[in-house]
């Protein structure tokens, strides 16, 4: 199921349907619905399991390298057609009204997001730990994703310049009383 998904997204498509999956795949539409429920979700699993794949957060021991690192490989994901179908599935599944979508969907939604924030919580805390003052994971969320996210859905400004909003998430940190400090290595961001 998954080649026959990354098959679809890599031509560009994404429209897919449980029918052309399913025969491409040379399985029974009801398999499908059974194990996922709706492409989105299955959309959503072959993107995590990609993700988590090729994308783990590193840990170099330099957290601005390993910054840069996650960030470009975020927004090589997001130039792509099935990275770009991948954020489009996502952002459906947390907004209802971007689509009629079943609670599956948005549980399965949030538990990548944790997944991918706690990674990112706890890279922060080794540099807190190492005695750097890293940004919050908010911070990062604000000032390297959500602009990466934007500009890949409005196409209005380069993906390229990741160093600079690493750099602007880094120097927030430095400037932030508290920033530093350790935070809960579990969960949704604080807000």
């Amino acid at each position: 199921m998954h080649e026959a998904v990354r098959s679809l997204l890599a031509d560009g498509r994404t429209d897919l349907t449980v029918r052309e999956i399913a025969e491409l795949s040379g399985v029974h539409e009801v398999t499908i619905y059974r194990r996922w429920g709706s492409v989105e979700t299955l959309v959503l699993d072959v993107a995590t399991a990609r993700l988590n794949e090729q994308a783990p957060f590193p840990d170099t021991g330099d957290l601005r390298d390993d910054l840069l690192t996650w960030a470009g490989a975020v927004a090589s994901q997001l130039r792509r057609p099935d990275g770009f179908a991948f954020f489009r599935a996502l952002t459906a599944a947390f907004s209802p009204a971007l689509g009629d979508h079943a609670d599956d969907d948005r549980l399965r939604s949030e538990d990548y997001v944790s997944s991918r924030v706690l990674e990112l919580q706890r890279a922060l805390d080794r540099e807190a730990e190492r005695g750097g003052s890293p940004p919050t994971a908010e911070m990062v969320l604000d000032l390297v994703l959500a602009p990466l996210y934007l500009r890949a859905l409005w196409d209005y400004a380069p993906a390229d310049d990741v160093e600079v909003l690493v750099d602007r998430a880094l120097a927030a940190g430095r400037s932030s009383p508290g920033a530093g400090t350790p935070g809960p290595s579990g969960g949704r961001p604080r807000g």
